[in-house]
């Protein structure tokens, strides 16, 4: 499956600063909307951000939202760029809702339909989710042109993946304050980063809570492609994660590039 774009969807079920801002961000989930092929029978959900919105109202990887407040999402067809119009859909019917309209999704699992809901005003939250697709190869930098660097945290937590935050890029504090994604001219860039992997995970008991995070900030060099997201995480190193004396309990990774016009 070709990864193509990020759908920048945050109604706490996603996040995605310098994308361009969408009502379905705010969610925090990412969905697959590669093509229309992707999602025929509806927008394949690829992981929610830990306690978003999302996550609250019980989206899962491997659901398939097929609609949003009684609008279809299934069988679209794709736009001028081959995109699944399904993700349009979602961003326009969310961006529409009244204030006071609690958000209603109806979603496929297992070969079951279910109705998931989120309160009212959910879709005002500020912030962004994401559409992307699989893991295809991905076309060589240009000369030119730019891309991302996200800290948009659905990291698979099997693969030992955290939330990881951009202290320094090139030198320079990026901002705004909690933005997860920043626009980057295409080529090498350099990063000082700071993981926030949460204490309970470490496995060590109460020691892991003296840790400095900033402290044990790491240097990463990353090379991004042309119209392509890396996406940045922190890796715990299980084998290791007492060892916080020179930081060897975890790495700043990129751990998925994705396809996305940057403009």
């Amino acid at each position: 499956m070709k990864l193509r774009f990020f759908c920048n969807c945050l109604l706490l079920l996603g996040s995605a600063g310098a994308w361009a801002a969408s009502p379905s961000a705010a969610l925090g989930m990412l969905v697959d909307s590669a093509d229309a092929q992707a999602a025929h029978d509806g927008l394949r959900v690829l992981g929610a951000t830990p306690g978003s919105v999302a996550d609250q109202i019980g989206l899962r990887p491997g659901d398939v939202l097929v609609d949003v407040n009684g609008v279809a999402l299934a069988n679209l067809g794709a736009d001028a760029d081959g995109r699944a119009l399904a993700a349009a859909t979602l961003n326009a019917t969310i961006a529409g809702l009244p204030a006071s309209t609690p958000l209603r999704l109806r979603v496929l699992r297992g070969g079951a339909t279910l109705a998931l809901n989120a309160p009212p005003r959910a879709n005002a939250a500020p912030s962004s989710t994401t559409v992307a697709s699989g893991n295809a190869a991905i076309d060589p930098p240009t000369a030119d042109g730019c891309g991302r660097i996200s800290t948009f945290d659905v990291a698979p937590r099997s693969q030992h993946l955290y939330r990881a935050r951009i202290l320094l890029l090139d030198g320079s504090t990026p901002g705004p304050t909690g933005t997860p994604s920043f626009r980057v001219t295409a080529g090498t860039h350099k990063l000082l980063v700071a993981e926030d992997i949460p204490t309970r995970e470490m496995g060590v008991g109460p020691i892991a809570s003296l840790r400095s995070r900033r402290d044990n900030s790491k240097t990463l060099t990353v090379t991004v492609k042309a119209d392509t997201t890396a996406l940045l995480a922190a890796r715990l190193n299980t084998e290791k994660a007492a060892d916080f004396a020179d930081g060897a309990y975890w790495d700043p990774v990129v751990w998925r590039e994705i396809p996305e016009i940057c403009r």
